[in-house]
């Protein structure tokens, strides 16, 4: 179940904004999330499609906001003529979210949680490609509630029986993505504690335990464990902080493993012992953003996608951004 904010309904019709004729309106914001998980066993490895149709639908007016502000974000370093329109449509739809407390209503369920804190991190990283545009009363709307939307994620994590495996990597994105965009250094010090953790979970043969426990999906969950960490270390190479290098190089252990294993999944069929589900999903980002910083230095370079909702969408234009804050 999604509840959106029917109370904002006469404040987003004043919110489209009427300069830019392909601005759509900005969607009733959800507040309150209701999702099931969506696997048959408890590993997590087989996926119950009905379920999966059922998550797709619910979480569809979250995908048609991040994947919409993503997209503007983007656009915005993009585009040849002038994006004083696009900048605005998309601080439009961050504000009207914002205001209507978006993902601050009742959460309800583990994978409610986890759409929460994904959401966060791929917001937060499209705002902090937007922020250099942003005016006063847009920061006064949208970061505060970034940062009401990134505690409530973490307090989460208060319960000691949660996993803390990719979904914390997650949360530490969204708590860094945050601390950056909204100039939270409580925010980004939690992420840094987030990394290091990450640091000691990475095992010498570059695996993480909790994601080989995943059975036939265990590589494709390296894969999206990869994703958040190396998004990151990124925001932490953009502050002078060289993560990439706590517990003795152990995310460079983790994205060479994960890589290997991606050109040949039979690595991760004998270290899980059992067969990977195949495809592999190789997720998304990662590999573009390594490779931008250590060229050469992947042995092989797994095909994937340059974009993701949740990584704020290209990372490329993510790259650049950091670039420029340093």
């Amino acid at each position: 179940m999604i509840k959106l904010s029917l109370a904002l309904t006469a404040f987003l019709s004043l919110t489209t904004p009427a300069f830019a004729e392909d601005c759509a309106p900005v969607p009733p914001p959800v507040t309150d999330i209701a999702l099931e998980r969506f696997y048959e066993d408890s590993a997590g490895s087989i996926v119950e499609p009905a379920r999966l149709e059922e998550h797709k639908a619910k979480t569809a007016p979250l995908f048609e906001f991040i994947g919409e502000v993503t997209k503007l974000a983007d656009r915005a370093h993009q585009q040849r003529s002038s994006p004083t329109q696009t900048i605005a449509c998309a601080l439009t739809w961050l504000r009207g979210w914002a205001e209507g407390g978006a993902y601050l209503g009742k959460i309800d369920g583990k994978q409610a949680e986890a759409q929460r804190k994904w959401d966060l991190a791929g917001t937060a990283l499209a705002y902090l490609k937007l922020k250099k545009w942003a005016t006063d009363a847009d920061r006064k709307t949208i970061e505060p509630w970034l940062i009401k939307v990134a505690d409530a994620a973490r307090a989460h994590f208060d319960d000691t029986s949660i996993k803390r495996n990719n979904h914390w990597y997650w949360m530490g994105l969204g708590l860094g993505a945050v601390g950056i965009a909204a100039d939270s250094a409580a925010h980004w010090s939690q992420a840094k504690v987030i990394m290091g953790d990450a640091a000691k979970d990475i095992s010498a043969d570059g695996t993480l335990p909790l994601e080989m426990a995943r059975e036939g999906r265990a590589l494709y969950y390296h894969a999206f464990a990869v994703m958040p960490l190396v998004a990151l270390a990124e925001l932490g190479a953009s502050r002078g902080e060289d993560w990439y290098a706590l517990g003795d190089g152990a995310l460079h252990r983790l994205v060479a493993k994960t890589a290997e294993g991606l050109n040949d999944p039979a690595i991760f069929d004998k270290l899980a012992g059992v067969p990977q589900q195949r495809p592999v999903k190789p997720g998304a980002g990662w590999v573009a953003l390594y490779d931008a910083r250590y060229i050469g230095r992947l042995r092989t370079r797994p095909e994937q996608p340059s974009k993701h909702r949740w990584l704020g969408g290209q990372v490329d234009v993510l790259g650049k951004v950091l670039e420029e804050k340093k």
